[in-house]
């Protein structure tokens, strides 16, 4: 079981069939801040009725802090290939080569007293579609409950994002209750909480 003293140290690198998640770095933010600047983007992240870059701003801010006092781990999400002297053409033999930051995925408000944490994740938008949440939220799982021993793990998304509600699904996560949204124009949806325990991952 790892802990919070231990992650001290640094996260441990994860793969899934196509990806790498690895410990967020400094030199990331700045293509994280790109990410979170496309409307499309960031709309489903949070709700305040704010303009983008403010929204974009204030959610790297509690990155930032959440990642340094380890109340969240936050892993950057990039391609990965593990390459074999038949199968590379450049004639590279056991590199592992890497592209520019594809999203942030993230264990929110981790609580290794009560062993829970919100899972949370954000790809670019060139990368949606093509199946890479649904990989990199089933290894969050398989960290969650094989390495940290968590006992409850949740993640939410907002009503009307049906992608990400695909996702949750696929991967066994079952609606736990609808967080209604008191808006009076009617514009800000209720939220999805999803849920899983250590005896619903076993």
């Amino acid at each position: 079981m790892l802990t919070r003293e231990m992650l001290r140290l640094g996260l441990p690198e994860l793969y899934t069939r196509r990806v790498r998640l690895r410990q967020l770095r400094t030199e990331d933010y700045p293509a994280l801040e790109r990410i979170l600047s496309d409307p499309l983007v960031i709309q489903y992240v949070n709700r305040i009725r704010k303009p983008v870059n403010t929204r974009m701003r204030r959610l790297v801010a509690q990155i930032k802090i959440s990642a340094d006092s380890l109340d969240s781990l936050h892993f950057a999400v990039e391609w990965h290939q593990r390459n074999t002297g038949e199968s590379n053409l450049l004639g590279e033999s056991n590199e592992l080569t890497s592209s520019p930051l594809l999203g942030i995925v993230s264990f929110q408000q981790w609580n290794e007293r009560t062993g829970e944490a919100q899972l949370g994740y954000i790809l670019d938008r060139p990368f949606w579609g093509q199946g890479l949440a649904t990989e990199v939220v089933g290894e969050m799982l398989n960290f969650g409950f094989g390495s940290l021993k968590l006992k409850r793990i949740e993640s939410r998304c907002q009503e009307d994002n049906q992608a990400s509600m695909r996702v949750l699904i696929k991967n066994k996560m079952r609606l736990l209750r609808t967080i209604g949204a008191y808006d009076p124009s009617g514009e800000v949806p209720s939220v999805l909480v999803f849920s899983m325990t250590q005896g619903d991952y076993a």
